[in-house]
């Protein structure tokens, strides 16, 4: 399980959230699977929605966005498309991570950039590869 006190870090750490986690969970894998995370209650928001992971380090890097629910995904800097799978079916969102290795294991979060430029996080997952 857990601990929740890693939360504070993460919100000291990315001060440009506004708002706290409302979903947490934790999924374990073993290396080679694939594991789909999601990230539920979407429909209301119509901006800029992501993926985010966070690991060693303190910095969060994106994975992968989309302008709304329904749009084509974008994938930032270091995450290919052929690992990552970012897709939503209007109220869920979901990331799918194939052939996962001990690199994977991290917290991953969802959610959305509004028009005023706050960051509202709806989702946090933390994913352990077995082994690591």
């Amino acid at each position: 399980m857990v601990n929740f006190t890693l939360m504070p870090v993460l919100f000291c750490t990315m001060s440009w959230i506004s708002s706290s986690v409302t979903q947490f969970y934790t999924a374990e894998v073993q290396p080679g699977q694939e594991v789909t995370l999601k990230c539920s209650n979407i429909s209301r928001y119509r901006s800029h929605i992501f993926w985010f992971k966070m690991a060693s380090s303190p910095n969060a890097s994106c994975i992968s966005a989309m302008s709304s629910s329904d749009s084509n995904v974008s994938f930032c800097d270091g995450f290919k498309k052929s690992k990552f799978h970012m897709t939503s079916n209007t109220s869920v969102l979901f990331l799918e991570i194939k052939q996962v290795n001990s690199s994977d294991s991290a917290l991953y979060f969802c959610g959305e950039k509004q028009t005023d430029g706050k960051t509202i996080i709806l989702s946090g997952t933390y994913l352990k590869v077995q082994g690591k």
